[in-house]
């Protein structure tokens, strides 16, 4: 059985991860039976909604995210079913599991870096890390989604570090490369974009780095002494406004482009536009942002921090997350220097093989089949 209700009809990280590993688990396994908790609220054409097989059978649920009361539905829902396997993506697993469970950590933001998180109550803090502590410690098997997120499950719980599995995401085959880059330029006429452009992806959160990002962006601009575009591609977080203001502080007004949204089909072209992606996070559980825009053919810089350095490997600059400087120098370089450029999407379209859910897939049977025997 695995629990995918946290697949929702606005894709998330999670969404992601699920739909990628369950469409491929399915391709690939053929002998073992599949019960699927999915949402009942999810739209036809939805990528779990159309998964069919003859081993897949779907169980329609009324969950919502993370919440204390789904411990025990889900619980009465696992006692009638009595899988062999059960598998959760988040680290909030139901209680009373043992054998046979396998629980999926992402990363440990909430964990490690609380104070990136102010709008969460102490009382919020405490329930989630008593949570997870209790998944990853009752789980027979945790599936980690980087080495660094390995890593902090040894340092902060104590876990065995031979009950864990490092098993990393997969691409979507939406995002491999379609064409020429920048073939595709509806996104310039719609958003009128004229101009160059850097880009980042992800949600405005404290732990993003946008503010230093927007200081370098400011110095690269001055240095240029261009009309480049900043293009801020997530939706704000809470009532965190630091990006914007610092953008108006800056007087950025009019290149520095934020948008909250954009269709999967306009992602792609904005990575196929880009000069290159920028991912200055302070943390990052894996990055799906780096292997996208690398599979798009633009270079990619990113922090030289927790699971980043393991994704990008030699395929992009590495740097100081707390350093404008750092940020701004090799942003220049990458846009100075054809030929570097040339390099690092060289590199990153050999990097991107590493990451299939084809892959993840295998590996994630691996671990059924070992705690099942």
């Amino acid at each position: 059985m695995i629990d995918a209700h946290l697949s929702e009809n606005k894709i998330t990280g999670i969404g992601r991860y699920l739909n990628g590993l369950l469409t491929a688990l399915v391709e690939q396994d053929g002998v073992n039976d599949y019960h699927i908790l999915i949402r009942n609220d999810l739209a036809d054409h939805h990528p779990l909604r159309v998964l069919q097989s003859p081993n897949v059978s779907k169980i329609g649920v009324d969950l919502r995210g993370v919440h204390p009361v789904n411990q025990i539905l889900l619980n009465r829902l696992i006692g009638r079913i009595r899988p062999d396997v059960y598998h959760h993506p988040h680290f909030d697993m139901p209680l009373f599991r043992g054998k046979g469970s396998v629980v999926t950590i992402h990363d440990l933001k909430y964990i490690r870096h609380p104070y990136f998180f102010p709008e969460f109550s102490r009382a919020k803090r405490f329930y989630m890390k008593a949570i997870m502590k209790r998944a990853v410690l009752g789980a027979q098997c945790v599936i980690a989604a980087s080495m660094n997120t390995k890593n902090d499950l040894i340092d902060i719980f104590k876990v065995s570090q031979d009950k864990i599995d490092v098993v990393y995401h997969g691409l979507e085959k939406m995002f491999v490369v379609k064409g020429t880059r920048g073939e595709h330029a509806s996104i310039r006429e719609k958003y009128g974009i004229r101009d160059k452009f850097i880009l980042f992806v992800g949600e405005r959160r404290p732990h993003k780095n946008l503010v230093t990002l927007m200081n370098a962006f400011n110095a690269v601009k001055n240095n240029l002494h261009g009309t480049l575009k900043l293009v801020i591609i997530g939706k704000r977080y809470a009532n965190y406004v630091a990006p914007e203001e610092r953008a108006r502080q800056l007087n950025l007004k009019g290149s520095v482009i934020f948008l909250d949204s954009v269709s999967d089909d306009e992602l792609g072209e904005f990575y196929e536009n880009a000069e290159l992606l920028v991912l200055p996070s302070h943390y990052e559980g894996f990055g799906f942002p780096l292997i996208e825009a690398m599979s798009r053919g633009i270079p990619v810089l990113a922090g030289n921090n927790t699971s980043m350095p393991e994704v990008v490997g030699e395929a992009g600059l590495l740097v100081d997350s707390h350093s404008s400087a750092d940020i701004a120098g090799k942003i220049l370089n990458i846009l100075k220097n054809e030929h570097a450029s040339r390099d690092l999407v060289r590199k990153g379209l050999e990097n991107i093989k590493r990451f299939t859910w084809e892959k993840a897939a295998k590996n994630t049977l691996k671990v059924y089949h070992n705690i099942h025997g």
